[in-house]
């Protein structure tokens, strides 16, 4: 939970590209609604940086995690503040953590849905 918190207050303080890029794990699967996923890290640097970080804000909140040995999961909503359309979106999602050797956690699978307004 608190490694998936650090992500999201890293995604509003830093930006949403630095922030994904960082906790990505080198053979990261990133989802997409609506779209083929991303496989590997270098691969999803090269899709966010198509985004400007001044036109997207994301952040989202834990609400369900568990760990079994070097594998958790997390489970949250979460918001999207597009700016080019002044639009607030709404979903949730589900992030699959691997441990790493150093001991930090690093996010393998990544992917969500949007929902109503909560």
């Amino acid at each position: 939970m608190k490694t998936d918190a650090d992500f999201s207050q890293m995604s509003e303080e830093k930006g949403m590209r630095e922030a994904f890029a960082y906790y990505a794990a080198e053979d990261v699967i990133k989802m997409r609604e609506g779209a083929f996923p991303i496989f590997g890290r270098q691969d999803l640097i090269r899709y966010l940086r198509q985004v400007p970080d001044s036109l997207v804000r994301l952040r989202w909140v834990p609400v369900k995690a568990d760990v079994s040995g070097d594998l958790g999961y997390t489970f949250g909503k979460w918001e999207m503040w597009v700016g080019g359309k002044d639009t607030l979106m709404y979903g949730s999602y589900v992030t699959i953590w691997k441990r790493q050797e150093n001991g930090s956690w690093k996010y393998v699978l990544d992917g969500g849905n949007s929902t109503p307004k909560p």
